[in-house]
């Protein structure tokens, strides 16, 4: 395939995801890093695109949806996975939940607990926590980030590594059979690294349209998690590559 019909590809795939990733582009085109690189530089140039960390977005848009954008993304999907990771939770343990629209979903059902402590990163599901009697809530320290409105950086992973946890709650960016959990942000695959060594069981919660993409941080491949929470049976090729792992599936 000539350089210019991987450009053509790469600005429909663009337009289509609002995103474009390195990593999956040289796998689709059976071509090395370094020649996607080069298609992405020479469309920067003609200022049709904009190159971010591990891939590229269209000109003229930012690097992060706000998450008040992403939390209208399969709102019901995301609902339904926060129900079936509430029935994991039992009272008077510590739980932690991380960035993402997910676990935010989960932060709102926290409902009828009476000893629950829970510790998080993220603003917003700090203050949809507090609203619930009986939910006791501590926030990290660290570097906000106004587009996802959490705190990241070597603060909030250097109190998270004081704890112990009896479950963490974390989102995934990403689900595919080769790789396992990914991500496209260093910050948010750092802290998810340092949680899954402090707890007693790590629980994703996804909803199935992270199944099958690629991410550019590989955060954890499957035999690193306890159990993934999903709305939908996963594809056949991530349940094959789950066979051999303990990771245990729930869905509807």
């Amino acid at each position: 395939m000539s350089s210019e019909v991987r450009k053509e590809v790469i600005l429909e795939r663009l337009d289509r995801y609002q995103r474009v990733s390195v990593l999956e582009l040289s796998a689709e085109f059976g071509v090395s890093g370094e020649t996607i690189r080069r298609d992405l530089k020479d469309l920067e140039a003609e200022g049709v695109v904009r190159r971010v960390h591990g891939g590229a977005i269209p000109a003229g848009r930012t690097a992060d949806t706000p998450i008040t954008e992403r939390i209208k993304l399969n709102a019901l999907e995301k609902d339904e996975v926060a129900g079936l990771a509430r029935g994991l939770i039992n009272d008077d343990c510590v739980i932690f939940l991380d960035t993402g629209t997910t676990t935010l979903a989960l932060a709102r059902r926290l409902i009828g607990f009476k000893k629950l402590r829970l510790y998080t990163n993220s603003l917003r599901i700090a203050q949809a926590a507090c609203e619930h009697f009986g939910v006791q809530v501590q926030m990290t320290p660290g570097r906000l980030r106004p587009v996802e409105q959490d705190l990241v950086g070597y603060d909030t992973i250097s109190y998270i590594q004081q704890f112990h946890f009896d479950m963490v709650f974390m989102g995934a960016a990403a689900i595919n059979a080769d790789y396992g959990f990914m991500d496209f942000e260093e910050d948010e695959a750092r802290i998810r690294q340092n949680l899954l060594a402090q707890t007693s069981r790590s629980v994703m919660l996804a909803d199935h349209s992270k199944f099958g993409k690629v991410g550019n941080v590989i955060t954890a491949p499957f035999n690193r998690v306890h159990t993934l929470v999903t709305d939908r049976r996963p594809p056949e090729a991530v349940e094959t590559a789950v066979k051999a792992e303990p990771l245990e599936i729930i869905h509807a």
